[in-house]
């Protein structure tokens, strides 16, 4: 599984998906040499934005957010040298998961759970993958995801970063997972009345 997962993401070179420069063993273990990115993954900004009571301007969360759909976008529409579609989803799009340099990059990181149609070891069907309160509700049920589940994903990071607030989080997984297959979201507006309705629009 390691090495059908690395040899995907070394297929991913785009400047706004974290790089991987090398696949290797040593001693009987694998492992990856990857780009190192200085910076900070949204994860650690909105959590610092919490603690000082202040959120993300919209102009910073929409282009942080643009960079991360480019970056995903390079790896839905992937193809093999013969212009073979890859099938690539990337299936755990969390804050966690996009990274912003201290020079302003995007970058989307850690295929590791990625999915492939090209992948010849497959994960156990009906075992969803990645953090619940990110996924898609298709994904949390343990369903067929496709590129359509990272677009959700990516929906709630974005709202996220936008309003601070966990779209789904509850307090115990049970519920989180109940949350999520009910998917009732309201627009970031009705938490941060500022945000524009065109944005709202993107978001939803």
């Amino acid at each position: 599984v390691f090495l059908d997962e690395a040899r995907l993401a070394a297929r991913l070179d785009h400047p706004n998906v974290g790089r991987v420069y090398e696949l290797g063993e040593v001693a009987g273990q694998y492992y990856l040499a990857m780009e190192y990115l200085p910076g900070e993954d949204l994860a650690s900004v909105i959590q610092q934005c919490r603690r000082s009571g202040k959120r993300p301007s919209i102009d910073v969360a929409a282009e942080i957010a643009l960079g991360a759909c480019e970056g995903l976008d390079f790896a839905h529409t992937a193809a093999s040298a013969t212009g073979q579609p890859l099938g690539i989803v990337h299936r755990d799009v969390s804050p966690s998961n996009v990274v912003v340099t201290y020079h302003g990059q995007v970058k989307v990181i850690d295929f590791g759970i990625a999915r492939a149609e090209s992948n010849l070891i497959r994960t156990a069907g009906g075992k969803p993958k990645g953090k619940v309160q990110y996924m898609a509700p298709e994904q949390a049920a343990g369903g067929r995801v496709d590129v359509r589940s990272d677009i959700f994903s990516l929906g709630v990071v974005f709202h996220e970063l936008l309003t601070t607030e966990r779209l789904f989080r509850r307090s115990n997984e049970e519920e989180t997972l109940r949350a999520v297959l009910a998917a009732e979201v309201a627009p970031p507006s009705a938490v941060r009345p500022e945000v524009p309705a065109a944005l709202d629009r993107v978001v939803m």
